[in-house]
């Protein structure tokens, strides 16, 4: 029988300049050295829990069942929020509660939610108070990785006791609107907006009147980017 090697898959804004994400990885494999660990990002845009929870939501379902996500987008660290980790049908996630895994983890079904209180599974009992990532998160994460019960983490909370985020839209006076999510390297604007949507409203090739913070835009709806001319939105 083939044995499967627990899976972290790690999600930061710490860059890839900084020792930040290695020292993670390090305090994941001194507790679990057989873990994998696989990034799926570690240059989120610096403190942006919208576009970590973009990231996030457009990747987890890609990764086998029972992965442990460990998301550290946490500009509210070393403050009241809570560290969780929330149990969904397939997957795991660790992290701030600041609304960063909520979209991914509502989407699978969230079975279970764990306020991570249990100080003996921290790395130290004198914890940074601005590198949770290293002190709380990369520990439990490990921890989980080794098959021990997310109950002995904390206790159990409802779902309304957490931050929400959503990935909302509204139509009002004829206009959709909507939130951008996230900006990639190549420049493509990613909002909450969904494609299917404005394909009931308007045909590939036609130019729809757009505004971002008031500023009037006329970008040509086609289903991909050799449809457009150089040079064109």
């Amino acid at each position: 029988m083939k044995v499967i090697r627990p899976r972290i898959a790690i999600l930061t804004d710490f860059g890839v300049g900084d020792n930040y994400n290695g020292v993670m990885e390090g305090v994941i494999k001194k507790i679990n050295p057989e873990v994998e660990i696989i990034y799926i990002s570690g240059n989120v845009k610096s403190f942006s829990i919208f576009s970590g929870a973009y990231l996030l939501y457009t990747s987890y379902n890609y990764f086998p069942k029972n992965t442990i996500f460990l998301v550290v987008v946490d500009p509210g660290v070393g403050t009241e929020r809570k560290p969780i980790i929330i149990k969904t049908k397939n997957y795991i996630f660790v992290g701030p509660d600041n609304g960063v895994m909520y979209p991914a983890a509502i989407n699978d079904g969230i079975t279970k939610i764990i306020h991570i209180t249990n100080k003996k599974l921290y790395l130290t009992s004198k914890i940074s108070n601005t590198f949770h990532g290293r002190d709380i998160f990369s520990p439990v994460a490990a921890f989980i990785s080794t098959n021990i019960s997310i109950e002995i983490f904390g206790n159990e909370i409802k779902s309304d006791q957490i931050q929400r985020m959503d990935f909302s839209y509204q139509i009002r006076d004829n206009k959709i609107c909507g939130t951008i999510l996230y900006i990639d390297h190549f420049g493509n604007i990613a909002t909450s907006i969904p494609g299917e949507l404005l394909l009931q409203h308007a045909n590939q090739g036609q130019k729809i009147l757009t505004y971002v913070k008031g500023k009037q835009y006329t970008p040509k709806l086609v289903k991909s980017f050799g449809y457009g001319e150089e040079g064109e939105l």
